[in-house]
């Protein structure tokens, strides 16, 4: 049988930036189970738990239903492609099919992230948060609109946040890494150096993630050798080249302007 609506929209309700966090293909569908198999029904108190939206948009006639989901899909696929405006149009049809879901607000929110339109992006994280207050997604698209601001205090405690929030969880030390490298950044940037190099001081090149050079690229680049700064980053990018979380160690580069601004800053 096809997977449950329920099933289908909770998998639309987390991983939606594709620079952040990996993506889940909520369109795969599987084959009929065997009859003496106990079909995938939401228990009651689950049922209970279902936002509004997803009951609402899981009675949508059924090609609605398959057209938004589509489209949906076809919106992180451009966004994980660089193809903004293609993203925006998908979305579009999507929210004139159903207006109400979070998960588009949030990756609308992240394509004019990528674009450093921070203003716009601060209007649908606000829309996100007015419906799900503690959406994990919202809180991390916050996290990069603050470093892109330098609103670096802000941004340090959204990610200490996250960082408290997926501690425990399995599966999340890329993310638990990423998230540190834009705190490092931070407080590189409040020259708060004691602290950004407590960060990782347990990191070594036996812990297997992109932290460790970038951190050290960081720190070379305040203590003025280019040299070290570009072999340590350059070979974190040849080592990790298919890391899902590589490029949100960019993303933390470019939006803090750090590698200019450390150059101004600790050169004099």
């Amino acid at each position: 049988m096809k997977k449950s609506i329920f099933c289908m929209m909770a998998a639309m309700a987390y991983p939606l930036m594709a620079s952040d966090l990996p993506t889940v293909d909520i369109f795969d569908d599987e084959t009929d189970a065997p009859e003496h198999q106990t079909p995938n029904v939401p228990k009651e108190d689950d049922v209970d738990d279902i936002p509004n939206w997803v009951n609402e948009l899981s009675n949508l006639p059924a090609a609605q239903r398959q057209q938004y989901m589509n489209q949906f899909a076809a919106a992180k696929w451009a966004y994980s492609k660089g193809s903004l405006d293609m993203c925006q149009r998908c979305l579009d049809i999507c929210e004139g099919i159903y207006a109400k879901n979070p998960n588009v607000w949030n990756l609308r929110a992240a394509a004019h992230l990528a674009q450093q339109n921070f203003d716009a992006a601060e209007v649908w994280l606000k829309k996100v948060h007015t419906v799900v207050p503690d959406d994990a997604v919202a809180s991390l698209n916050y996290s990069l609109l603050y470093l892109g601001r330098s609103e670096f205090e802000k941004c340090i405690s959204m990610c200490d946040s996250l960082l408290y929030e997926i501690e425990y969880k399995e599966n999340m030390e890329g993310l638990s890494h990423a998230l540190l490298f834009r705190k490092l950044v931070c407080l590189v940037m409040l020259d708060r150096m004691d602290e950004a190099r407590a960060i990782v001081k347990d990191i070594t090149p036996l812990t297997f993630t992109p932290l460790y050079y970038y951190s050290q690229s960081i720190f070379a680049v305040v203590e003025k050798d280019r040299a070290k700064a570009l072999k340590e980053m350059s070979t974190a990018d040849r080592i990790y080249s298919k890391d899902p979380y590589l490029q949100t160690y960019k993303q933390a580069i470019q939006f803090s302007n750090i590698l200019k601004t450390t150059a101004e800053t600790f050169t004099k």
